[in-house]
């Protein structure tokens, strides 16, 4: 980090702390942004209305603070990750800043600083995170014996930290959530598939991978709505989570088509699982959550695919795609595998 924005920055943080603390406001990711940008004057929008707040003499409540982050500072996805590991950072800077500052060891601690914020890259983990984080409270929490003005002081900043370490895991938790499902959405399918591919290489294990389409759901969502449409999608979900392993990972891939990853699985084992779960909906009526009227039958066609080692992700993802396409083809409800699409089937 450059020296003068690592200063620069530490300045704006032992302005926004106080600050906050003046008015009752707590200290979370967002907030801290807002008021970051504030003294920062950066915002010239964000610090006029905060102005106009405090000359009205107006408390900070839940609602107001929600309001100033969300029309001055939001941004989604992964911006919003972006900006919770720069608020670390900032609140990481200023801890060691004040414990540098109260005990004299500025040496130890600017080398402290350069190694953690170097840690705290663009694409740094949650794991990572978490590594540092917890290396910084172990070693803030260890020099209590300079008396009892700097462990007040520590444990503030300590708080401080934690509780923004738990928000940040907890957004990026959020963003790697199917919000109507509850499995995991394509992005965390994505890592996951990423990961499972990596360790099946290293350890010479197979993984398998099924892509599942509900057969004719436009047409079911037409006849009867988006909201029961949204209670398929749901049920789907449920059942298929039962009928696979702990280990097996669900996801929902997109629209009404869903991805299981099945390490340690050949091809053999995947056409076994898949077939238990084609089967169960197959046999299975649904019926109208508020009514109990009968909806009819849903079924659902499947591809599978097995890794090849060391080949790119989109080619495994690409043959259980077209094993897929090839089970709809021939008349739906049914499995397909690579091995059908390779002998023409």
């Amino acid at each position: 980090m450059d020296g003068k924005k690592l200063i620069k920055e530490i300045g704006y943080a032992r302005l926004a702390l106080p600050l906050m603390s003046k008015h009752s406001v707590p200290v979370t990711p967002r907030n801290y942004t807002v008021w970051y940008e504030y003294v920062s004057g950066n915002n010239n929008k964000l610090s006029k209305t905060i102005d106009m707040i405090l000359e009205k003499g107006e408390a900070f409540s839940e609602e107001k603070n929600e309001m100033l982050y969300k029309r001055f500072c939001a941004e989604n996805g992964e911006d919003e990750l972006r900006k919770l590991r720069e608020d670390l950072k900032k609140v990481l800077v200023t801890i060691l800043s004040e414990v540098s500052k109260l005990t004299g060891q500025t040496e130890k601690y600017e080398a402290l600083v350069s190694k953690s914020v170097d840690k705290l890259s663009e694409d740094a983990s949650v794991q990572k995170i978490r590594k540092v984080v917890n290396e910084i409270i172990i070693e803030t929490k260890g020099i209590g014996r300079f008396g009892k003005t700097i462990k007040k002081k520590l444990k503030e900043t300590t708080k401080e930290l934690e509780a923004l370490q738990q928000e940040f895991e907890q957004a990026k938790s959020a963003s790697l959530v199917d919000f109507l499902t509850g499995v995991a959405n394509r992005k965390a399918f994505d890592e996951k598939l990423a990961a499972c591919a990596s360790e099946a290489s290293s350890e010479d294990n197979a993984l398998c991978l099924l892509l599942i389409d509900i057969d004719h759901f436009k047409r079911f969502n037409d006849t009867y709505g988006h909201i029961v449409g949204d209670e398929v999608l749901k049920f789907v979900t449920k059942k298929t989570k039962e009928l696979v392993r702990g280990r097996d990972f669900l996801a929902r891939y997109g629209g009404e088509e869903f991805a299981v990853i099945l390490p340690q699985t050949p091809l053999s084992g995947a056409m076994t699982v898949a077939e238990n779960v084609r089967g169960f909906f197959a046999q299975t009526t649904l019926k109208a959550v508020s009514t109990s009227k009968k909806l009819g039958m849903i079924t659902i066609s499947i591809g599978a695919a097995q890794y090849r080692p060391g080949e790119p992700l989109e080619n495994f993802v690409n043959r259980s795609d077209q094993a897929l396409y090839l089970a709809k083809n021939a008349g739906r409800n049914r499995v397909a595998t690579e091995s059908d699409v390779e002998s023409g089937q």
